[in-house]
């Protein structure tokens, strides 16, 4: 009889001692900082700090890694891993997005500072070697460009890896490309970390910004309910000032508030 009971006792309580111990969320992206940075750092980028702080009120641990862009989004995906990190709607349509962005972002170019050069247009880039990262959605315009001439190595450099931008500014300081495209903010953070900023200027931004979210895997049942989760914690940190907090870490500020 007492070892039916002891029995009984750890049948119900494993379950029990299971629901305390918190879900682990995989999330990933390559290094673009300030949105997502080092793991495992006091800095691991704004939109990991938001996220470890909203899921960790429900019991909910982030587990931040760095992944090359195109096979992060091909893991998420498939349900090998939870989310991932900055990306457009467009970047995958499929994924399952919170109602509330965790940032807006645009891209736009960087030359040389010497170079008098600024974008017009697509026509502005006609004699210009353009330095892109592999799979990242910019918009339609420049997509088709770089999908017509993705195999002409005269007009394109395609960066691939965990830190694209950190090859693509290597070219472009020794002149081996004319063009970047980038989001001002992880440019000049980047650049700055490497103390090259001032080798460069801005040439022309490619499109306003837009919504730019962590995004759930379409494979995994309970993403809605993670967007969900994010959505309203977003929220909650914007009221609380938490938001604006974390932001100032960064040297940013929150995109809704209008100066």
């Amino acid at each position: 009889m007492k070892f039916i009971t002891v029995f009984l006792w750890l049948v119900f309580l494993s379950p029990m001692a299971k629901a305390q111990e918190p879900v682990e969320l995989i999330v990933a992206a390559d290094y673009w900082c300030p949105f997502n940075c080092q793991p495992q750092s006091n800095q691991p980028g704004y939109m990991i700090e938001v996220a470890q702080r909203v899921f960790a009120q429900h019991n909910i641990k982030v587990n931040y890694q760095i992944i090359p862009w195109s096979r992060a989004l091909t893991m998420c995906r498939q349900g090998e891993i939870a989310a991932v990190v900055g990306g457009y709607q467009s970047d995958a349509p499929d994924f399952i997005y919170p109602s509330v962005e965790q940032g807006m972002i645009g891209f736009s170019f960087f030359s040389l500072r010497h170079i008098n050069w600024r974008y017009l247009g697509l026509a502005s880039l006609e004699d210009k070697r353009l330095a892109i990262a592999y799979d990242y959605a910019y918009s339609t315009e420049l997509g088709s460009y770089i999908k017509k001439n993705q195999a002409n190595k005269d007009k394109l450099f395609i960066a691939y890896g965990e830190q694209p931008l950190k090859k693509n500014i290597q070219l472009l300081e020794r002149d081996l490309v004319d063009v970047i495209i980038e989001t001002e903010p992880v440019f000049w953070y980047v650049s700055k970390q490497i103390n090259k900023q001032h080798l460069f200027r801005q040439a022309g931004k490619l499109q306003s910004a837009q919504a730019a979210y962590i995004a759930f895997s379409p494979a995994i049942v309970e993403s809605q309910y993670y967007a969900e989760i994010l959505s309203q914690g977003m929220q909650r940190l914007r009221e609380s000032g938490e938001l604006a907090s974390i932001l100032a870490k960064y040297g940013l500020t929150d995109w809704r508030i209008r100066e």
